[in-house]
């Protein structure tokens, strides 16, 4: 069996869901959010599931070994003490990230609408990528708390900028970062700890990892559905969704 490792983010709070449960932990349609980006991941041949927890991480632990068809042999677990962005929380993991050219999957842990069918996608599209790493998209306009994919002159993608660093012009971009990515375990390992922490937020942002892959070959792109796409962050993000899936 091939191997490939998915990495989900799941250390967060979740301060605007105005509740003391850890975000990942809130029920979505019976079962806590961080059960879906897992069960996707194992779907798509995960052999190997590391979930960044922080916190209620004994909780979130436990959450995930609960999920039907979980071998506990098969995810480990890593924490992030001080939650300092996504480049960090993968920090974070790379110990438990095999070395060489092993495809990885980050997700978030809050994305309960995305799909296997999507995660294969992306890494078929990543192992013909000259640079490695392919990014989900999304279309969406305004403010949307996501960051804007940025392209050069030919249309080949040059960086992602997340939105309260963006420009004017670059905050009109309507293909945004869908945080949904695949990348060789080997440019993780060479690259995850030059990542600088020069934004608005002081964090250590994962898609600067784009800007770095990009100077190496063309970066490429999957696009998704908006919703296959949302995170969660309120409650009445929560309930749009549970509606849309029962919807579907």
């Amino acid at each position: 069996m091939t191997e490939r490792v998915a990495v989900i983010l799941a250390a967060g709070k979740g301060t605007r869901m105005k509740s003391d449960l850890a975000k990942v932990l809130h029920p979505f349609l019976g079962r806590p959010l961080i059960a879906y980006p897992v069960l996707a991941a194992l779907e798509a041949g995960a052999t190997r599931i590391v979930v960044v927890t922080g916190h209620q991480g004994e909780a979130v632990r436990e959450a995930v070994l609960a999920v039907p068809g979980v071998a506990s042999q098969a995810v480990r677990f890593a924490h992030q003490a001080q939650q300092n962005g996504t480049g960090h929380a993968v920090l974070c993991a790379l110990a438990d990230i095999p070395t060489g050219d092993v495809p990885v999957w980050i997700l978030s842990g809050d994305t309960p609408m995305v799909r296997a069918e999507t995660l294969s996608s992306i890494a078929d599209a990543a192992a013909q990528s000259p640079a490695g790493l392919a990014v989900g998209t999304m279309q969406a306009q305004g403010h949307t708390g996501y960051g804007r994919l940025l392209r050069d002159d030919r249309g080949d993608p040059r960086c992602i900028r997340e939105e309260r660093d963006c420009s004017p012009e670059e905050f009109a971009v309507t293909e945004c970062n869908a945080g949904l990515y695949c990348v060789s375990a080997s440019h993780l390992h060479a690259e995850l700890a030059s990542l600088g922490s020069d934004n608005a937020q002081g964090e250590i942002y994962l898609t600067d990892l784009v800007e770095v892959r990009a100077g190496r070959g063309r970066v490429a792109t999957v696009a998704l559905d908006a919703i296959e796409a949302a995170g969660v962050n309120t409650p009445q993000q929560l309930g749009a969704l549970e509606a849309e899936a029962r919807a579907r």
